[in-house]
């Protein structure tokens, strides 16, 4: 650590003076020792309130800083006039990029092929990187199977130019540069009028560093275009156990074949059975029939398989191109959690910026495991991480469709032990009663204990139980097993998004198998928000978050004495830096003043896009050894907050969130929220870079009050 120096009466450390940071020394809280009427929303920033003159319903507002002063205009910012930072309605220009393949990679130097490929795509100054592939298997012309996609906001459509570069992992964590293609032309890919076009899949070849030798090509589907801000996108939603029976080829009864959604998701359980001669396991066959019935205008973005359980993603040629942060992954709950019989696999995307999640689940069979099934769904919702790893998939996806045999069955209770109960429940079923059983389901009675599935929705079922059916028949119940709805389609949404269910059927005629799939339509919409560029400017103003009040009421109980020490972590895409709270100790129902809140700084410049935003956080139990206990997630939404600062300069929101843990309710987090428009805060305090190396240093209580004495004792 460098030494302090004395100079001119001012401490510095290294180039930084004292008097510049954040950090209060007794002798200069007497000279600043002014009094002051300060705003009791903003506790870390002096805001003199002056008496001025109104002039057309104006207010002018000076907030004095120690460095510089800053006087705005708070309804002039909301109008706009400072320019593309805080109001912009451009629409967009998006390039999606999607790498499908690659061959002939060699290294430059040895000639030796490549395994594990890394892969970089730039526009301009914004740059991707594919996620990470190991043991990427070839086909029989030698193609690595890549299909990645990425979405890019283009400022300059005339200007930009496209590269794709092709690295190799080397030791000690280096890349070694395999190639590159470099300098297509953005424009290329639109239309005079910057409609979408669509480049067709093409391979690109890559060049090396001296732009001499060919060192392996890229199989590209570039496209790009303007979206429409707002757009209406159908969806379906389809849900089968196979029964480990090949399924019939003919699926148009229950899948579309008439091209009239533009995403397709089918869900599979016991989706394991002997392929054709031409097919090398059961995955790809079954694949091949969902692409034969669906039609040639449909892509397969992605597949994902686990044991027995399948899912699968198309979506229409006219959506591609909207397509990015492609992302999947599995969770076993069957026998030690390595046996796959029973479990989910899930996948995300982005749809402009708009995000959807779709989980395909098998659950525990068999009568009088419902809390099983109930475990099996806890599991699932809280350690199958995909799309921001930190958050549950339940806290960060704009929609989440959540389906499968999900195995709960009729409990009849004290009315099954009457005679004959399933000749009584089959009888209903005949006469289309199905609203006089449906009050013994078990899932409805889960859910509405907040036991499983809470905050999801179901359409009203108005066809038969689809378990469990002889094979061969269309509605013949098997006399061994009580009728049920096992296989089921549910949704949940963000705040300030919905979901029109168009139709909830299933389909007696598919025959192979003891369940009948399910199909479920829906119409969802989603936004292709302003542009977020802006040029920054040597201030550096910002959006920031100030919360005027937080508390949280009956949290769980992590420790062993029944309560907790709670904080706040907030975090996400649209956060600078990560932030958090002031522990609370010993208690399940915290409250935390202004002074002990961070305020937040934002990415996001136009406010159009901002009210459109969320910001993640996680309330945690504080803990000496670790990293703390999760105690609950949430979102809270940002609407509020601007719809609040156009109303007025000092307009406060209040929310009121719902924790989630492991998929069920954990307390609620409520308190006021205040949007504001700043110079970077995390600038005007310089030492914060630092603060975990001065943490090791011995500043235990760094960023509160430090003396003159304990900074040179630790210097």
């Amino acid at each position: 650590m460098q030494k302090l120096k004395e100079k001119g009466g001012k401490l510095k450390f290294g180039k930084i003076p004292l008097a510049a940071t954040n950090l209060h020394l007794p002798h200069m809280r007497k000279k600043n020792k002014t009094k002051k009427k300060t705003h009791r929303v903003l506790p870390e920033l002096q805001i003199q309130e002056q008496q001025t003159t109104t002039t057309k319903g104006n207010s002018t507002l000076q907030i004095a800083r120690s460095s510089s002063g800053l006087t705005f205009d708070p309804d002039e910012i909301a109008a706009g006039v400072n320019g593309v930072k805080v109001t912009n309605t451009k629409r967009p220009c998006r390039v999606s990029v999607s790498i499908l393949g690659a061959k002939n990679l060699k290294r430059p130097k040895t000639g030796s092929s490549v395994k594990d490929p890394v892969f970089k795509v730039r526009i301009d100054h914004a740059s991707q990187t594919s996620k990470e592939m190991r043991n990427i298997h070839k086909n029989e012309d030698g193609v690595m199977a890549v299909n990645q996609t990425f979405n890019f906001e283009v400022q300059d459509i005339k200007t930009a130019t496209l590269s794709v570069y092709v690295y190799n992992k080397a030791l000690w964590g280096m890349e070694e540069s395999l190639g590159s293609c470099i300098g297509l032309n953005v424009a290329n890919f639109l239309q005079e009028n910057g409609a979408g076009r669509e480049e067709g899949t093409k391979w690109y070849d890559l060049l090396s560093k001296d732009c001499k030798a060919l060192s392996g090509k890229v199989l590209l589907h570039i496209g790009g275009g303007i979206a429409d801000p707002e757009q209406k996108i159908t969806t379906f939603v389809g849900t089968w156990n196979v029964g480990k029976t090949r399924p019939p080829m003919e699926l148009s009864s229950w899948i579309p074949t008439n091209n009239a959604y533009q995403i397709v998701a089918i869900g599979a359980q016991e989706c394991d059975y002997q392929p054709q001669k031409a097919f090398a396991d059961c995955g790809k066959e079954w694949l091949q029939v969902l692409n034969t019935n669906l039609g040639f205008r449909y892509k397969l973005i992605h597949a994902i398989s686990r044991g027995q359980m399948r899912l699968a993603i198309f979506v229409r040629d006219d959506v591609v191109r909207a397509l990015s942060e492609i992302d999947s992954g599995s969770l076993a709950t069957g026998v030690g959690h390595v046996m796959a019989n029973k479990g989910g696999v899930a996948i995300s995307f982005k749809l402009w910026d708009t995000s959807l999640c779709f989980i395909n689940c098998h659950f525990a069979a068999h009568m009088g495991h419902c809390q099983t099934r109930n475990s099996n769904y806890r599991e699932i919702a809280g350690q199958l991480r995909i799309g921001y790893p930190r958050m549950e998939i339940l806290n960060q996806f704009h929609y989440v469709f959540w389906f499968g045999d999900l195995n709960y069955r009729l409990d009849l209770g004290g009315h099954g032990e009457k005679k004959r109960p399933w000749q009584r429940v089959v009888k209903a079923i005949e006469a289309g009663r199905y609203n006089e059983i449906l009050q013994f389901d078990e899932l409805r009675r889960e859910r509405e204990a907040s036991r499983v599935l809470y905050g999801f929705k179901e359409g009203e079922i108005n066809f038969p139980p689809t378990f469990k059916v002889e094979k061969g028949a269309l509605s013949l119940y098997n006399k061994r097993r009580m009728p049920a709805w096992c296989d089921r389609i549910l949704w949940r949404t963000l705040p300030g998004h919905s979901v029109k269910l168009t139709s909830y059927v299933s389909t007696p005629t598919m025959l192979t198998s003891d369940h009948k799939p399910v199909a479920a339509t829906f119409t969802i919409t989603v936004h292709a928000l302003p542009s977020s560029f802006s040029s920054m400017d040597e201030e550096d103003k910002r959006w920031h978050i100030r919360f005027t009040s937080m508390r949280a009421k009956n949290l769980r109980a992590s420790d062993i004495n029944g309560f907790s020490d709670p904080y706040i972590c907030f975090e996400g895409e649209n956060i600078l830096r990560e932030t958090r709270s002031k522990v609370k100790v010993r208690t399940l129902n915290p409250v935390w003043n202004p002074k002990e809140l961070r305020p937040l700084v934002l990415r996001t410049f136009p406010l159009q896009r901002l009210e459109k935003e969320y910001v993640f956080l996680r309330v945690l139990d504080y803990n000496y050894t670790s990293n703390g206990d999760t105690l609950g997630y949430a979102v809270i939404p940002l609407a509020q907050a601007v719809q609040a600062f156009n109303r007025g300069p000092n307009g406060v929101a209040h929310f009121k969130v719902g924790l989630l843990h492991h998929g069920l309710p954990a307390g609620t987090l409520e308190g006021g929220i205040q949007l504001t428009w700043e110079i970077n805060i995390l600038k005007r305090r310089p030492f914060d870079n630092n603060e975990s190396m001065m943490r090791k240093s011995g500043f235990k209580n760094f960023g509160r009050i430090l003396t003159k004495r304990n900074f040179l004792r630790h210097s």
